[in-house]
């Protein structure tokens, strides 16, 4: 289910999106105003003039938020104008590209629609379809009803051919984008821990990956001691809270590192080890701080302690290698008296 921001994030773009539409094609009906008004075809500036003021109003339906029935206005009028166009004025004039743009906007307004149905957008392009071959046999074997000049047909055969480009670029980027975004945001959601809001196992692999030079790295897998206790006596809610409050100290405490939890009560944390600033000392500093922590849950008081064990990169050497060396370690804390750093 989306998202209460996922929702307006995309009312947001379908919004904006029809906004730049409608002046668009306000424009366009414009400039054929004053192309009409040169050549002298009356008719068709008088249906123009109409078609302006209809858009005009259009702004309110997206003002409003009616983004199906402007979609729905919008294609009734295209459809009605092509046809008439076309006829009145020849098939040479290019107005029939605009129903091979219009089979790419009816799949993108069902992609980012409510609905998703996408027998719908076959239903336009069907329709689409339709027309594009009933005017082309109609005018084919009849004159249309103004024989224009050979600038007049040039000019709205140019422009229209231009404009279907620009609108299938257009609508295929505002696409690309939003599913790239999503994709980022697929690929971060796997690599995060729902609970905890920090870096999983999955983003550790990642991690290890993308890090060229490990040379000064620890790895420290640190768990819960006692942590079956907590969740028998005071309830696996109480439980989830301690994971994310451990969670919320490492990731403060061992700032610079790489922080993720790896399953169940354990945790990673991959950082530097220099003289400066030994990963012992650090590690230690962080001990100590989830030490002090004293929680209450439900009037039942947590103390909280976590044994760590680390072991410092070697050349060649595999992630789970790294892993279980940390393991070893932290497993000798846990035999020897739990709530101590080993590296």
């Amino acid at each position: 289910m989306p998202t209460t921001n996922e929702k307006a994030r995309r009312y947001k773009t379908i919004g904006r999106t029809c906004y730049a539409a409608n002046i668009m094609y306000l424009f366009l009906h414009a400039f054929y105003l004053v192309l009409f008004l040169v050549a002298k075809i009356y008719v068709m500036v008088y249906v123009v003039a109409g078609i302006i003021a209809l858009y005009l109003l259009f702004f309110l339906l997206i003002k409003f938020k009616k983004y199906f029935i402007y979609a729905l206005s919008v294609g009734n009028e295209f459809f009605a104008f092509i046809i008439l166009a076309t006829l009145m004025l020849g098939f040479s004039t290019g107005f029939h590209f605009f129903l091979i743009g219009f089979c790419v906007v009816s799949f993108f307004a069902t992609y980012f629609s409510t609905k998703k149905n996408i027998k719908g957008s076959f239903l336009w392009v069907g329709l689409s379809m339709a027309i594009y071959l009933t005017l082309y046999f109609v005018t084919k074997f009849n004159k249309p009803y103004y024989e224009v000049d050979a600038w007049l047909e040039l000019t709205l055969f140019t422009t229209h051919a231009v404009i279907v480009f620009l609108i299938i670029s257009g609508f295929l980027s505002i696409f690309l984008r939003y599913a790239l975004s999503l994709e980022k945001k697929i690929i971060s959601e796997s690599r995060t821990d729902e609970l905890t809001q920090i870096s999983n196992r999955y983003g550790l692999y990642d991690f290890f990956d993308a890090e060229k030079d490990k040379s000064t790295k620890v790895l420290a897998l640190f768990d819960i001691d006692d942590f079956k206790v907590i969740n028998d006596t005071c309830g696996h809610a109480a439980g989830d809270i301690v994971l994310k409050r451990v969670a919320e100290v490492a990731a403060q405490s061992l700032e610079d590192a790489f922080v993720c939890r790896y399953g169940g009560e354990e945790f990673v944390a991959v950082l530097d080890d220099k003289p400066q600033k030994p990963a012992l000392d650090r590690l230690e500093e962080f001990r100590k701080v989830i030490e002090t922590e004293e929680m209450e849950y439900e009037g039942r008081k947590i103390h909280l302690t976590i044994t760590i064990g680390a072991a410092k990169y070697m050349n060649g050497l595999e992630l789970e290698r790294w892993v279980e060396l940390a393991d070893q370690k932290m497993y000798n804390g846990k035999k020897t008296g739990k709530n101590k750093t080993i590296i």
